[in-house]
């Protein structure tokens, strides 16, 4: 009886961490993503939207799309995918951006 209660404890536990949202840090944050057209304001919303604005001071909206490990952002020329990975504010990482060029991205708190 206790294995199984054990098993069932485990179930649940690794049911919880597969369904948490890698996003959720970012939401009501900033994502600060540089690279060679300049620096741009990623803003991630939990409704599957996101905003940005553009280092010419423009701005741009869409919608993202996580399936697995892999989160996709849609409205321009190409998807720009990544990897769906949880963040903590002051994480900076590296992007590989639709073009092939590198992106350093940094979470940063507040909008």
């Amino acid at each position: 009886m206790r294995l199984i209660v054990s098993v069932l404890v485990a179930l649940i536990a690794f049911t919880g961490a597969a369904m948490a949202d890698p996003f959720s840090n970012f939401y009501g944050n900033t994502v600060k993503v540089s690279g060679t057209a300049g620096e741009r304001l990623v803003f991630i919303d939990e409704d599957g939207s996101y905003s940005q604005k553009l280092p010419d001071g423009t701005t741009a909206e869409g919608k993202y799309e996580v399936d697995g490990d892999t989160a996709c952002f849609l409205g321009g020329e190409e998807p720009y995918c990544v990897p769906a990975e949880a963040r903590e504010v002051g994480d900076t990482w590296e992007l590989a951006a639709p073009d092939g060029s590198t992106e350093t991205a940094t979470l940063v708190a507040g909008r």
